[in-house]
């Protein structure tokens, strides 16, 4: 893609977001949602199979990472074999090879945060437009200029490449070096935005004094964004947090100039979906990518959690802002109701009940053995008040176990550091294993 045409994509991307109104949101939904079902139907054998002529959205199956693994040679439209690309990701990630799939396809293998392998193939094309929408959504402000980034990933993948061609220096590291060695880095290169999971800057920032020069601006991504963690990073960089919502399903969300997440609504079509949240607010998101072709995602059943806020944005979009992520749906704590009745307590009242607790806490992790039975994983800063602080998020804890209306059973904590996914390194605080 031509650079002219790409600064165009990037301009109306922009211009989607800030100036679209509802109707039109609308009325471009429904019109690419046909033109992928569509698609779908006539390439895809899967889609081919169970979608009815003619049929809408709500006759498409929910599809879910199982289902498409199982089925990904019926369900993409490329003839693109499920195994061989498997071997094809793993080799590449194990050789630290950047190299695209035969006809230019890139490959991904996510592990998920269950362990669960899931595969995103994106022809040229999607590549191509991922990285214009990157660019045009990246959250930072635009006072920011001469990009100079810190990009911390797990492994890479080509299609994360694509913002090289818009001038922006990367600076690509994986999360086996020390913080100590990556503010180093970001001292040595100058460099001006950090992006990484929130767990890996909030390393970083205990290394602040290393740092010589400003810091512009952070992006977090991968892992759940806590309002006490944002406040700290904000506080100790002396700069904004920004958050880019996206998986291997999509580019789901990006924040805008007030520093709000929003739906990208114009790229996908995002359903709610119940999760058996009593005040009705948290609901599982259910996606449907309106320009993939490659790997058709329709009615894509997210493990996430969200919490939309009802209002409307002072940025002037009309696309849906995001409240609160709560965590994934496998890990909402399941707690005994008195007559035996499941009761839930969401990922994200946990980990407030935890951080709300103290400041002296560095680190920490809650774990679910069964629904009687918690651990706690605290790090805390050096001659902090444990059995005070041990007190204070019990009793955070049992409140919040009260609202759902369940006893919150026994409670143990322990001075380990955190486990971190072994297959995706990620830090995921709130974990149920049952």
């Amino acid at each position: 893609m031509k650079i002219l045409k790409r600064l165009w994509i990037v301009r109306r991307l922009k211009k989607q977001f800030y100036e679209w109104d509802a109707s039109t949101l609308r009325e471009h939904q429904t019109h690419r949602v046909a033109q992928v079902l569509a698609h779908a139907r006539q390439e895809s054998p899967y889609y081919g199979s169970v979608l009815s002529a003619g049929g809408d959205l709500a006759s498409a199956p929910i599809m879910d990472k199982a289902t498409m693994m199982a089925h990904f040679e019926e369900i993409n439209t490329a003839g693109l074999p499920r195994d061989a690309l498997v071997q094809f990701r793993i080799q590449q990630e194990r050789a630290g090879a950047l190299g695209l799939y035969r006809d230019g396809f890139s490959v991904g293998l996510s592990s998920g945060t269950s362990g669960s392998r899931g595969l995103t193939v994106l022809s040229k094309a999607e590549r191509e437009l991922y990285g214009c929408l990157l660019w045009a959504r990246n959250g930072i402000p635009e006072h920011v200029k001469n990009y100079r980034v810190l990009f911390a990933l797990r492994t890479n993948n080509p299609s994360f490449m694509e913002p090289r061609s818009f001038g922006v220096k990367l600076v690509y590291v994986d999360y086996t070096h020390s913080p100590a060695e990556l503010a180093r880095l970001v001292d040595e290169k100058k460099l001006n935005v950090l992006a990484g999971p929130p767990s890996l800057l909030s390393m970083i920032a205990r290394h602040r004094q290393s740092i010589r020069h400003p810091v512009d601006a952070l992006i977090s991504y991968a892992e759940v964004l806590d309002d006490e963690v944002r406040a700290y990073l904000e506080q100790t960089f002396d700069a904004p947090v920004v958050q880019i919502y996206q998986g291997a399903e999509g580019f789901i969300g990006s924040t805008c100039r007030e520093g709000k997440l929003h739906l990208n609504e114009d790229i996908l079509l995002v359903e709610p979906g119940d999760v058996g949240d009593a005040s009705g607010k948290v609901k599982k998101a259910i996606i449907t990518d309106l320009y993939r072709t490659t790997q058709p995602i329709i009615r894509y059943a997210l493990d996430d959690l969200l919490e939309m806020d009802p209002g409307p944005c002072a940025c002037g979009s009309c696309f849906r802002v995001i409240k609160r992520i709560h965590g994934r749906a496998d890990d909402i704590f399941l707690l005994q109701g008195a007559s035996g009745e499941t009761r839930h307590l969401f990922p994200d009242y946990v980990r407030r009940a935890i951080n709300q607790a103290s400041d002296a806490i560095l680190e920490y992790q809650a774990i679910q053995h069964a629904v009687d039975a918690i651990e706690i994983r605290l790090v805390l800063t050096p001659g902090a008040e444990r059995a005070a602080i041990e007190k204070a998020i019990r009793q955070n804890l049992a409140w919040r176990a009260d609202q759902v209306g369940a006893p919150l059973g026994d409670v143990r904590f322990n001075d380990q550091p955190p486990e971190r996914n072994a297959q995706s390194h990620k830090l995921i605080r709130v974990l149920r294993r049952f």
